[in-house]
């Protein structure tokens, strides 16, 4: 790769970031309830029709102000460092694990009523958002610091079933089938299957960096979950210099390297932003297959709107084991309410309808990629996600980079490993072995404190 192309690629990465760390304006309105949240696009027109809903309810039960969004997009934690007129009073917050080290410092949020948590049948959620959403460190206090709103399920492959028609052929004279029954192990075989179709085997919009962190989280909870299961769950110190760290970064690389991975090749994959990998798929049909969560599904619809098909050419699949006879990955993660300490008795009415157990129901209905969290949801599903209902809601293991808080964020696990496949865009699968050991030296930082 020459200089010039290097400098290239390293723009491209760099213009999600700079977008993201423009400074943001947070708009004082003192006579509405602020409502930070970090959605765009197709989420953010499906959560305005929601709080519409939720504020009209909110209002009969006796709110006296009205609603206003704060855009925040990936800034939403500068809503817990401002203060008066422009403080946001909930926060739709992605990160999980920011709620413990919130309450480790000055902008500790207040507890959520209790009631919200627990009704008459017992808890209002399961037991894995139960554990992460409590003061881990303080035994005695049974408060809750968040309440789930919108569950998402990132152990999911989707694919085109006319694509896949098209190449079974070549597919199976390479001894590769139907891919319900493909493992990890079975991608770089398809790959060569399909590298002289022009057609390549998995979109990937790693541009997004929570692209890249959600494969990588995949691959390391199929090598081992024990040890995901001690990241996930550590506070300070992450234990990521292990073998099977080692292992799935080896084979995450080894897979992105592949010359016949992606549409155009690995460099171009890391400008790609998540929408353009599901039209690469379902619009324009350069690749087979996506591993993208269920909020991928408004994309997919769009894509095939806009190639003039049906949801008939829509396979859905979960994640594969890595091996036959290998542990499936189950990863999850979603958006937690949180309130803030400027939050007043409106903003905790507004909470409280939020949190009903059909609040999404428009949401689910009229757009689709919602997977209610709360246990009494009535738990409707679209016909596309019909097929993996069981999976929807079946994940006890967080998406890690959401779980380890700051660590895991935009300049922790995200940068490191979309650092790591630019390195191996750059050197290829031989500079692979070194790429790996920089990436445990620089995740381990962490263990100490070190960057973030």
């Amino acid at each position: 790769m020459t200089i010039r192309r290097r400098s290239l690629l390293r723009a491209g990465l760099a213009l999600p970031l700079v977008t993201a760390c423009a400074p943001t304006v947070l708009l004082g309105d003192r006579d509405a309830v602020r409502i930070a949240v970090p959605w765009s696009g197709f989420e953010l027109l499906a959560f305005d029709t929601v709080l519409a809903g939720a504020r009209q309810r909110a209002t009969a039960r006796g709110m006296r102000r009205e609603t206003r969004l704060i855009l925040l997009g990936d800034d939403i934690d500068t809503a817990f460092s401002a203060r008066g007129a422009s403080a946001p009073e909930i926060v739709m917050l992605p990160q999980i694990g920011r709620i413990q080290e919130l309450l480790a410092d000055k902008h500790s949020p207040p507890a959520i009523d209790a009631a919200l948590w627990e009704d008459a049948a017992g808890l209002c959620y399961a037991q894995h958002w139960d554990r992460a959403l409590r003061r881990s460190a303080a035994r005695t206090d049974d408060n809750h610091y968040g309440l789930p709103f919108k569950s998402a399920q990132k152990s999911l492959i989707w694919y085109d079933r006319q694509t896949f028609a098209t190449h079974e052929k070549a597919l199976a004279a390479h001894g590769v089938g139907d891919p319900g029954t493909w493992t990890v192990a079975d991608w770089p075989t398809a790959m060569a299957a399909l590298e002289p179709t022009g057609v390549r085997l998995l979109a990937f919009g790693a541009a997004d960096s929570w692209v890249v962190t959600d494969l990588f989280e995949n691959l390391l909870q199929a090598e081992s979950r024990s040890v995901y299961t001690e990241l996930e769950t550590a506070t300070i110190r992450w234990p990521w210099d292990r073998p099977e760290v080692r292992a799935a970064l080896h084979r995450l690389g080894e897979l992105c390297s592949h010359p016949a991975a992606f549409p155009h090749g690995l460099a171009v994959a890391l400008t790609t932003q998540f929408p353009a990998s599901i039209r690469d798929v379902f619009d324009r049909r350069r690749a087979l297959m996506v591993a993208a969560p269920d909020f991928a599904e408004p994309y997919v619809r769009r894509s095939l709107t806009d190639s003039g098909r049906g949801t008939g050419s829509v396979g859905l699949l979960p994640f594969p084991a890595l091996a036959p006879g290998g542990t499936r990955p189950v990863l999850g993660g979603g958006d937690v309410m949180v309130l803030t300490r400027e939050a007043g008795d409106d903003a905790r009415l507004l909470l409280a309808e939020l949190a009903a157990p059909d609040a999404a129901t428009t949401w689910i209905d009229d757009l689709g990629g919602f997977s209610s969290p709360h246990l009494r949801s009535a738990r409707r599903y679209s016909a596309l996600l019909e097929p993996v209902a069981r999976e929807l809601d079946s994940w006890t293991s967080f998406d890690l980079s959401d779980r380890i808080g700051s660590a895991g964020g935009r300049w922790g696990l995200r940068r490191i490993l979309t650092d790591f496949l630019l390195e191996i865009a750059e050197s290829g699968r031989a500079g692979l072995p070194a790429a790996v050991d920089r990436v445990v030296v620089r995740l381990d930082e962490f263990r100490t404190g070190g960057p973030r």
